[in-house]
């Protein structure tokens, strides 16, 4: 069983003791959207990105001093919503170790990524066109080839669907996983709750070693129970 994930917009340095480090898998094609990015101005960053302000100088910023960032493991960095529900500060040696061998973070930047490869600041959508094709047929060959290693696998899908959508779901067996919320007797997807959930779960599964389905349907963090009735083969739904 491997999880995909997916990144955050948001990063700050943290520290986390991986007791080992992987490389960047896709260097030469990370390095050559750099390169392209390089070449825009600010006004053409703030166009592209539909960013302003503080965020639009520091993404410039960091596109043009990259290679003098500091890095970090990603894992680490990313600080988004899902991610600020992982309890790094609790998590032992073999928790860090389950992590960085069953997780894998799609990346508009860097394709995929373990949660100890070492990355640096950056600002990248999926959905930022800058080249002759987007970002999806940049990746698509690349992010698949790679996880034919893994073809035996199940792929538990924890990823937004901005990032899911690269997996081929005809090549692999993929297990998605969906929140839903109960308001007022109606059952609703709220984004950030189930972005929250996503990294709940996450973190379950990592501090209690899961490798199976049946450790994932086990699952009832704030009030969340797995659904028999909505969940199929192929799709595991939490109702809070």
């Amino acid at each position: 069983m491997k999880i995909i994930f997916s990144p955050s917009k948001t990063m700050k340095y943290k520290k986390l003791n991986f007791s080992t480090e992987e490389e960047i898998i896709f260097l030469d094609k990370t390095d050559f959207l750099l390169k392209k990015l390089k070449n825009f101005s600010v006004e053409e960053i703030e166009k592209k990105f539909k960013i302003k302000g503080k965020i639009l100088t520091e993404t410039y910023n960091n596109i043009q001093n990259f290679n003098n960032l500091k890095s970090c493991s990603a894992m680490a960095l990313y600080d988004g919503v899902t991610f600020r529900q992982l309890e790094f500060e609790n998590y032992s040696q073999d928790n860090l170790n389950f992590l960085s061998e069953n997780i894998f973070i799609f990346s508009a930047l860097y394709g995929i990524l373990f949660p100890n490869t070492k990355i640096k600041p950056y600002r990248l959508d999926m959905t930022i066109n800058f080249l002759d094709e987007n970002l999806y047929k940049f990746w698509n060959n690349d992010i698949n080839n790679f996880l034919n290693e893994f073809s035996q696998e199940i792929f538990i899908n924890l990823a937004s669907k901005e990032f899911s959508k690269i997996l081929d779901y005809k090549k692999f067996k993929v297990i998605d996983i969906e929140f839903r919320q109960n308001v007022d007797g109606k059952i609703k997807n709220i984004s950030t709750e189930a972005k929250k959930a996503r990294g709940m779960l996450l973190n379950y599964i990592i501090k209690n070693s899961i490798t199976n389905i049946d450790g994932i349907k086990l699952f009832s963090e704030e009030g969340y129970k797995f659904s028999f009735e909505n969940s199929s083969s192929t799709k595991l739904f939490f109702i809070k």
